[in-house]
Protein backbone atom coordinates (compact mmCIF):
# COMPACT_ATOMS: atom_id res chain seq x y z
CA UNK A 1 0.00 0.00 0.00
CA UNK A 2 1.52 3.55 -1.12
CA UNK A 3 2.41 4.76 2.34
CA UNK A 4 1.83 8.26 1.02
CA UNK A 5 -1.84 7.85 1.54
CA UNK A 6 -1.55 6.80 5.32
CA UNK A 7 0.50 9.81 6.05
CA UNK A 8 -0.88 12.54 4.24
CA UNK A 9 -2.58 15.05 6.68
CA UNK A 10 -6.39 16.33 6.14
CA UNK A 11 -7.23 20.02 7.04
CA UNK A 12 -11.30 19.89 6.40
CA UNK A 13 -13.74 22.98 7.40
CA UNK A 14 -16.92 24.37 7.86
CA UNK A 15 -18.45 28.02 8.33
CA UNK A 16 -22.66 27.85 8.38
CA UNK A 17 -24.33 30.94 9.32
CA UNK A 18 -27.14 32.64 8.95
CA UNK A 19 -25.83 34.05 5.69
CA UNK A 20 -24.02 31.84 3.65
CA UNK A 21 -22.05 28.52 4.10
CA UNK A 22 -18.47 27.83 3.66
CA UNK A 23 -16.71 24.26 3.39
CA UNK A 24 -12.98 23.47 2.58
CA UNK A 25 -11.65 19.82 2.21
CA UNK A 26 -8.00 19.73 1.84
CA UNK A 27 -4.81 17.04 1.86
CA UNK A 28 -1.34 18.01 2.52
CA UNK A 29 1.79 15.41 2.38
CA UNK A 30 3.45 15.06 5.97
CA UNK A 31 6.22 17.06 5.12
CA UNK A 32 3.87 20.24 4.74
CA UNK A 33 3.32 21.37 7.64
CA UNK A 34 3.33 25.22 6.42
CA UNK A 35 0.80 24.27 4.46
CA UNK A 36 -1.03 22.17 6.70
CA UNK A 37 -0.19 25.49 9.65
CA UNK A 38 -1.40 28.11 6.81
CA UNK A 39 -5.01 26.42 6.29
CA UNK A 40 -5.56 25.92 9.86
CA UNK A 41 -5.01 29.23 10.58
CA UNK A 42 -6.16 31.08 8.03
CA UNK A 43 -9.75 29.24 8.61
CA UNK A 44 -9.49 29.61 12.40
CA UNK A 45 -8.11 33.59 13.05
CA UNK A 46 -10.88 34.21 10.25
CA UNK A 47 -13.77 32.82 12.22
CA UNK A 48 -12.82 34.10 15.35
CA UNK A 49 -12.97 37.23 13.96
CA UNK A 50 -16.33 36.79 12.25
CA UNK A 51 -18.06 34.97 15.11
CA UNK A 52 -17.13 37.28 17.87
CA UNK A 53 -18.43 40.30 15.30
CA UNK A 54 -21.88 38.80 14.70
CA UNK A 55 -21.75 36.85 18.23
CA UNK A 56 -20.32 39.32 20.38
CA UNK A 57 -22.71 39.93 23.50
CA UNK A 58 -23.25 36.34 23.02
CA UNK A 59 -19.42 35.27 23.73
CA UNK A 60 -19.19 37.93 25.92
CA UNK A 61 -21.77 36.31 28.39
CA UNK A 62 -21.47 32.92 27.51
CA UNK A 63 -19.81 29.93 29.96
CA UNK A 64 -16.77 28.52 29.41
CA UNK A 65 -17.17 25.72 31.44
CA UNK A 66 -13.50 23.98 32.97
CA UNK A 67 -11.76 26.53 31.40
CA UNK A 68 -8.62 25.96 33.03
CA UNK A 69 -8.77 22.39 31.72
CA UNK A 70 -8.47 23.44 28.22
CA UNK A 71 -5.11 23.98 28.45
CA UNK A 72 -1.68 22.90 29.92
CA UNK A 73 0.31 24.52 32.69
CA UNK A 74 1.80 27.02 30.87
CA UNK A 75 -0.84 28.46 28.74
CA UNK A 76 -2.69 29.37 31.77
CA UNK A 77 -0.35 32.57 31.70
CA UNK A 78 -1.42 33.50 28.09
CA UNK A 79 -4.70 33.14 28.81
CA UNK A 80 -4.93 35.21 31.64
CA UNK A 81 -2.69 38.32 30.28
CA UNK A 82 -5.26 38.10 27.17
CA UNK A 83 -8.53 37.97 29.19
CA UNK A 84 -7.41 40.79 31.34
CA UNK A 85 -7.18 38.80 34.68
CA UNK A 86 -3.98 39.15 37.21
CA UNK A 87 -1.75 36.54 37.18
CA UNK A 88 -2.50 35.07 39.77
CA UNK A 89 -6.42 35.11 39.64
CA UNK A 90 -8.34 32.14 40.53
CA UNK A 91 -10.32 30.21 37.72
CA UNK A 92 -13.40 29.71 40.15
CA UNK A 93 -14.12 33.51 39.38
CA UNK A 94 -12.87 33.65 35.74
CA UNK A 95 -16.21 34.05 34.03
CA UNK A 96 -15.64 38.01 35.45
CA UNK A 97 -12.75 38.42 33.11
CA UNK A 98 -12.41 37.99 29.07
CA UNK A 99 -12.54 34.52 28.39
CA UNK A 100 -13.30 34.27 25.13
CA UNK A 101 -9.95 37.07 23.85
CA UNK A 102 -7.73 34.27 26.96
CA UNK A 103 -9.11 31.29 24.98
CA UNK A 104 -8.33 32.80 21.32
CA UNK A 105 -4.63 34.29 22.53
CA UNK A 106 -4.26 30.29 23.58
CA UNK A 107 -5.69 29.22 20.17
CA UNK A 108 -2.92 31.81 18.62
CA UNK A 109 -0.42 30.76 20.60
CA UNK A 110 -0.85 27.04 19.92
CA UNK A 111 -0.79 27.54 16.18
CA UNK A 112 2.33 29.76 16.60
CA UNK A 113 4.24 26.32 17.20
CA UNK A 114 4.02 25.60 13.91
CA UNK A 115 3.77 21.69 14.63
CA UNK A 116 1.51 19.14 13.63
CA UNK A 117 0.45 17.93 17.28
CA UNK A 118 -0.18 21.81 18.57
CA UNK A 119 -2.15 22.61 15.50
CA UNK A 120 -4.55 19.99 16.11
CA UNK A 121 -4.73 21.59 19.55
CA UNK A 122 -5.44 24.34 18.58
CA UNK A 123 -8.19 23.38 16.20
CA UNK A 124 -9.44 21.20 19.07
CA UNK A 125 -9.71 24.11 21.83
CA UNK A 126 -11.38 26.58 18.46
CA UNK A 127 -14.25 24.31 18.31
CA UNK A 128 -14.52 23.72 21.57
CA UNK A 129 -14.69 27.84 22.44
CA UNK A 130 -17.13 28.40 19.41
CA UNK A 131 -19.32 25.60 20.52
CA UNK A 132 -19.61 27.00 24.13
CA UNK A 133 -19.95 30.14 22.94
CA UNK A 134 -22.75 29.45 21.15
CA UNK A 135 -24.28 27.21 23.67
CA UNK A 136 -27.42 29.33 24.65
CA UNK A 137 -27.44 31.48 21.42
CA UNK A 138 -30.43 31.77 19.00
CA UNK A 139 -28.91 30.34 15.62
CA UNK A 140 -27.56 27.35 13.95
CA UNK A 141 -24.56 28.98 13.23
CA UNK A 142 -21.26 27.12 13.69
CA UNK A 143 -17.30 26.37 12.73
CA UNK A 144 -15.94 23.89 13.12
CA UNK A 145 -12.59 22.51 11.82
CA UNK A 146 -10.67 19.09 11.55
CA UNK A 147 -7.17 18.64 11.11
CA UNK A 148 -5.28 15.17 11.29
CA UNK A 149 -4.18 11.87 9.56
CA UNK A 150 -6.14 10.80 7.58
CA UNK A 151 -7.71 7.96 9.62
CA UNK A 152 -8.60 10.70 11.84
CA UNK A 153 -10.42 13.18 9.83
CA UNK A 154 -12.07 10.83 7.50
CA UNK A 155 -15.05 10.12 9.72
CA UNK A 156 -15.96 13.34 9.84
CA UNK A 157 -15.83 13.97 5.75
CA UNK A 158 -18.01 11.03 5.48
CA UNK A 159 -20.52 11.71 8.19
CA UNK A 160 -20.85 15.49 6.66
CA UNK A 161 -21.28 14.10 3.07
CA UNK A 162 -24.16 11.69 4.67
CA UNK A 163 -25.58 14.05 6.36
CA UNK A 164 -25.74 16.09 3.87
CA UNK A 165 -27.51 13.75 1.41
CA UNK A 166 -29.63 12.12 4.44
CA UNK A 167 -30.73 15.11 5.76
CA UNK A 168 -32.79 16.54 2.78
CA UNK A 169 -36.14 16.30 3.89
CA UNK A 170 -36.27 13.10 5.30
CA UNK A 171 -36.65 11.54 1.84
CA UNK A 172 -36.69 7.62 2.91
CA UNK A 173 -33.70 6.09 0.89
CA UNK A 174 -32.24 8.82 -0.63
CA UNK A 175 -30.23 6.55 -3.43
CA UNK A 176 -34.17 6.12 -5.04
CA UNK A 177 -34.42 10.06 -4.76
CA UNK A 178 -34.50 12.67 -7.93
CA UNK A 179 -31.31 15.29 -6.95
CA UNK A 180 -32.58 18.84 -6.79
CA UNK A 181 -29.00 20.05 -6.96
CA UNK A 182 -25.70 19.15 -8.24
CA UNK A 183 -24.50 18.08 -5.42
CA UNK A 184 -27.02 15.66 -4.89
CA UNK A 185 -26.68 14.60 -8.53
CA UNK A 186 -22.80 13.69 -8.15
CA UNK A 187 -23.37 11.99 -4.61
CA UNK A 188 -26.97 10.57 -4.71
CA UNK A 189 -25.48 7.39 -6.58
CA UNK A 190 -22.67 6.15 -4.30
CA UNK A 191 -25.13 6.31 -1.40
CA UNK A 192 -24.46 2.59 -0.83
CA UNK A 193 -20.82 2.82 -1.24
CA UNK A 194 -20.73 5.99 1.24
CA UNK A 195 -22.59 4.01 4.13
CA UNK A 196 -20.38 1.01 3.42
CA UNK A 197 -17.36 3.40 3.63
CA UNK A 198 -18.89 5.01 6.76
CA UNK A 199 -18.84 2.07 8.78
CA UNK A 200 -15.52 0.63 7.33
CA UNK A 201 -13.58 3.92 8.98
CA UNK A 202 -15.07 3.49 12.48
CA UNK A 203 -13.31 0.07 12.68
CA UNK A 204 -9.75 -0.16 14.34
CA UNK A 205 -6.77 -0.08 11.41
CA UNK A 206 -9.31 0.68 8.53
CA UNK A 207 -6.54 2.67 6.58
CA UNK A 208 -4.56 -1.13 6.72
CA UNK A 209 -7.59 -1.73 3.67
CA UNK A 210 -6.16 -0.11 0.34
CA UNK A 211 -9.31 -0.69 -1.17
CA UNK A 212 -11.08 1.52 1.32
CA UNK A 213 -8.19 4.28 1.47
CA UNK A 214 -8.35 4.40 -2.11
CA UNK A 215 -12.18 5.01 -2.32
CA UNK A 216 -12.49 7.68 0.39
CA UNK A 217 -9.99 9.64 -1.47
CA UNK A 218 -11.72 9.30 -4.55
CA UNK A 219 -14.66 10.47 -2.50
CA UNK A 220 -12.81 13.59 -0.70
CA UNK A 221 -11.28 14.83 -4.02
CA UNK A 222 -14.78 14.86 -6.03
CA UNK A 223 -16.14 16.07 -2.75
CA UNK A 224 -13.25 18.66 -2.79
CA UNK A 225 -14.61 19.84 -6.38
CA UNK A 226 -18.08 20.32 -5.33
CA UNK A 227 -17.52 22.79 -2.40
CA UNK A 228 -14.57 24.48 -4.51
CA UNK A 229 -17.34 24.84 -7.09
CA UNK A 230 -19.91 26.28 -4.60
CA UNK A 231 -17.35 28.58 -3.33
CA UNK A 232 -16.41 29.71 -7.06
CA UNK A 233 -20.10 30.69 -7.77
CA UNK A 234 -20.62 32.09 -4.22
CA UNK A 235 -18.24 34.46 -5.09
CA UNK A 236 -19.67 35.68 -8.42
CA UNK A 237 -22.72 35.68 -7.86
Amino acid sequence: MPPELTDRILVWSLSDTDAYTLESCDWCSADSIGNVYFLTSQFIERQLELFYGLFSERFKLAEFPDVGEQMESFEVTVFLKAAGAPSDADFSSIENYDCFSGLRAVIHHRLEQRSLEQIKLAAELFNWTIECGLYLADTNSQAVIRVGFVAEVAPFLLERILNRLLGNAKRGDPANQLPSSDFERRFLPFVPVLETLNATVKSADWVQNQLALRIFFWIADMYNVDVETFVQELMEA
